[in-house]
């Protein structure tokens, strides 16, 4: 008999000992049951028994083995194929569902023009979003036709395997299970080739809605760019109809509405349903007021109260209002099915959150008699975004944007202009500069309106309105932290020194990146090219044999900056905890110099990695620009390799040095230069370079003491060896002396009113001055409790002779002159 494969001997071995353990089972059983032998019976022989052909019985177990094996594989099988038949129906729902949604989007598409900008912004995103989904919910049927080929193939080898099966020794009960199993693999592999006919079949119908998807993503991609020209780079002539043939426009407007609510491609516009919609949306608002009032009146009573904004909580409650309703259009976005009302809840939404951002910023900044004057500065701008959004819901078509923004545009730059001229002196500085960048892009805008770019006029103004809004938010969550940690300083009674650097370097610096990404994208999902700017931002640009760019890797080593800067601040602050007043000096200044230049590195090395640099061609060109940045950054590049030679052996920082007569402490040991701040308190600035190459003074390198002469004069006549026990006996009890280095008193010199001793001591480089007047004042306080005069310089003087007078002689000698 051969064996098909592995899988086949072992389970005849297994066959094998599971007959030979039925076999000593069933003997042990025959000899339990037979009677106890006579005596005289018990010597006789027993009779011989015909033996059963052992081929015979290894056979039959092997037959019993492969049919027990094949009724496992066969309930396998069928739960598998029920399985199989789920994701096979699953998979002609998922066809019909992205062949129909494709047919009806392609319409559509091929239907539109460039007229309504706004409709064929919302339909090539749809397409686009189609796309995406169609691609993550495709079946995978290349793994299903591997798998079924895997299980066909084992069954094939089965069937060999009962084949080849040599009936001869089979006994009548195997040879009937040898058929059923031969039955039961040849219908199991049926089923099996029925199965993967059918997934070949889906698999085909699949890769032709490929092909329509591809095309309708071409298509998509090709109005997109349409889409973008016609805001950006083609002008409209409606404008100058207004006051040439105002009748002819205003009729013009009305039947390009008209047409365009009888489409289905717009939001309802008549009024029953408009109706319906406004009392909804008052319900909203009435019961989200409520809400916000039960919420700033009980919820946060006493922290206005501690915060002194109680008069505030009106502006609060109004803000409160307008978060809740946003929240509401958000959840209704997310519940709706239907596109147009899902794209107008989301914008009406994100809009609501503007003008609470804005609110918010100025009601945590602004006194209570300012918010009003900060609402005139701001709400024109956001009354002309919310008319334009409305716009945007209703999908109305260019000529009404074209006709009715350039009016709207220029009444609102005259009454912000008014408003500016009036309010602007009641706002902070901050205030003031946004209300005239706003108020100056309003004008532009107007311009633009009336030379036909009306899209682009509001993408810039909205553009900057986000921008606007989200440094304002930052500065107004500043603001509030800054009352809140000063509110918990006031209770602990204690700073809080890790939540300022927290905010300010790390947590403001990271929402800042992010609010300043969604202050570019949100303008765009106006006219739903959002995905498109995210694809721009993640799209990779290759700088030929350099790097490869993309503002996403930007981005990210943005933020690893901002995060290993906040670390590196941390580590400065514990060091300093830790060391105290020791932390400006010594080897700890060198350490934090040394490593923050390390991490710098390593992050300039990540950059690199992050940018997917190509460092042959980074340094292909730096080579061929060595010349060029070796003589540029000569001076640089000595200084700092110099700077790394004083930090790693010759100076610290704290270190008291003497160089070209100036004497002072290393204050600050850069990579460029090194700041000497002298004893007069002044600030001497030396190049790296320069203090490398000179032969400057530590006077604190090995210890942090100087040996100083002290001179004190005693008068003739006084015992040199008492004045000299009484000085070191004096200076012993002085602490701040050197207990190392002793102090040494020697006779100096012969003066002319005094014998002149010299003191040498040994004192604090950073006290001298002090310290060797305490020398002094106690060498003075001891001659003096031991009556050892210190004597002054005399000179006795002699008249020689006066005018007219005869000269003064001596009794024994001429007349002496001193």
């Amino acid at each position: 008999m051969s064996i098909p494969d592995y899988r086949t001997f072992f389970r005849c071995c297994a066959a094998f000992l599971l007959a030979g353990f039925l076999a000593l089972g069933h003997a042990a059983a025959q000899q339990a049951e037979e009677p106890a032998a006579v005596p005289e019976q018990a010597q006789e022989p027993a009779p011989a028994e015909p033996q059963a052909e052992p081929d015979h019985t290894e056979m039959d177990t092997v037959i019993m083995a492969l049919c027990h094996e094949i009724a496992i594989l066969k309930k396998n099988e069928e739960k598998r194929m029920a399985i199989r038949d789920t994701l096979v129906k699953e998979a002609d729902d998922t066809y019909n569902y992205f062949d129909t949604r494709v047919y009806e989007m392609s319409a559509v598409l091929y239907a539109l023009d460039d007229q309504k900008i706004f409709t064929l912004a919302f339909y090539c995103k749809a397409a686009t979003s189609l796309v995406k989904q169609y691609y993550s919910e495709r079946p995978d049927f290349q793994g299903q036709e591997e798998r079924l080929d895997k299980e066909i193939e084992r069954i094939k080898k089965l069937v060999e395997s009962l084949e080849e099966v040599n009936t001869d020794n089979l006994s009548e009960p195997s040879l009937v299970q040898r058929d059923e199993a031969l039955y039961t693999c040849r219908a199991l592999e049926e089923a099996l080739q029925k199965e993967k006919e059918q997934i070949s079949y889906l698999k085909e119908l699949f890769n032709s809605l490929t092909v329509k998807i591809e095309i309708l993503n071409n298509e998509s991609g090709k109005l997109f760019t349409s889409l973008f020209n016609r805001v950006f780079y083609t002008p409209s002539n409606a404008a100058k109809y207004i006051f040439l043939k105002p009748v002819k426009t205003y009729e013009v407007c009305m039947a390009a509405w008209e047409t365009s609510a009888d489409s289905k491609f717009q939001l309802p516009s008549d009024p029953q349903t408009l109706k319906h919609y406004g009392l909804i949306l008052l319900g909203i608002i009435f019961c989200s007021y409520w809400l916000s009032r039960f919420i700033v009146f009980l919820g946060f009573k006493k922290t206005l109260e501690k915060t002194g904004h109680v008069n505030k909580r009106h502006a609060f409650t109004n803000v409160t209002t307008i978060l809740i309703v946003a929240l509401v259009l958000v959840i209704s976005s997310l519940r709706t099915p239907d596109y147009l009302l899902k794209s107008a809840a989301s914008l009406g939404a994100e809009f609501l959150l503007l003008v609470s951002a804005i609110l918010f910023s100025l009601v945590t900044r602004l006194k209570y008699g300012t918010i009003n004057a900060g609402i005139r500065i701001y709400m024109p701008y956001l009354l002309l975004g919310g008319f334009f959004m409305l716009l945007r819901m209703f999908m109305a078509p260019n000529i009404i944007v074209d006709i009715f923004m350039p009016i709207l545009f220029t009444l609102v730059s005259l009454f912000s202009l008014l408003t500016w001229v009036r309010q602007r002196h009641k706002l902070p500085r901050l205030d003031r500069f946004f209300a005239t960048i706003s108020l100056v892009l309003t004008i532009l805008g107007s311009g633009l309106c009336w030379a036909g770019f009306s899209f682009m006029a509001f993408l810039v103004l909205m553009t900057w309105i986000m921008l606007m809004t989200s440094i304002l938010l930052l500065v107004g969550l500043w603001d509030l932290l800054h009352h809140y940690e000063n509110h918990r300083k006031e209770r602990n009674k204690k700073d809080i020194l890790w939540f300022r650097p927290f905010v300010s370097k790390l947590v403001l610096p990271c929402l800042a990146i992010f609010l300043i990404l969604f202050s570019l994208i949100w303008p765009a999902a106006t006219f739903d090219m959002g995905d498109l700017i995210v694809s721009k931002i993640f799209a990779t640009t290759e700088v030929k044999d350099l790097l490869t760019f993309s503002w996403s890797h930007l981005i990210t080593v943005i933020l690893i900056a901002i995060v290993l800067n906040y670390l590196i601040f941390i580590g400065k602050n514990t060091l300093y905890e830790i060391y105290g007043e020791e932390y400006e000096v010594g080897i700890i200044p060198t350490f934090i110099t040394l490593s923050s230049l390390f991490l710098w590195g390593l992050f300039v090395f990540t950059a690199l990695i992050i940018m997917d640099a190509n460092y042959n061609g980074l340094l292909m060109v730096m080579g061929g620009l060595s010349m060029g940045i070796g003589f540029a950054l000569k001076d640089t590049i000595e200084n700092i390799i110099s700077g790394l030679s004083l930090m790693l052996g010759r100076l610290r920082q704290g270190d008291m040095i003497e160089c070209d007569g100036y004497r002072g402490r290393v204050s600050s040991l850069g990579y460029r230069s090194t700041m000497i701040e002298t004893l007069d308190g002044s600030i001497i600035a030396f190049q790296n370079s320069q203090l490398f190459n000179k032969n400057f003074r530590n006077m604190t390198r090995n210890h942090k003491f100087e040996c100083s002469k002290v001179e004190v004069g005693i008068s003739y006549g006084t015992d040199v060896e008492r004045a000299r026990g009484i000085i070191l006996e004096t200076l012993s009890s002085l602490t701040f002396l050197s207990k190392v280095k002793k102090t040494s008193v020697v006779l100096d010199s012969f003066g002319d009113s005094s014998v002149n001793l010299g003191v040498w001591v040994w004192v604090p480089v950073m006290t001298k001055a002090s310290s060797l007047s305490t020398v002094r004042e106690n060498i003075y306080n001891a001659f003096n409790e031991h009556g050892i005069s210190i004597p002054f310089p005399q000179q006795d003087l002699y008249v020689k002779e006066f005018p007219g007078r005869e000269p003064v002689r001596e009794k024994d000698g001429p007349a002496q002159e001193n």
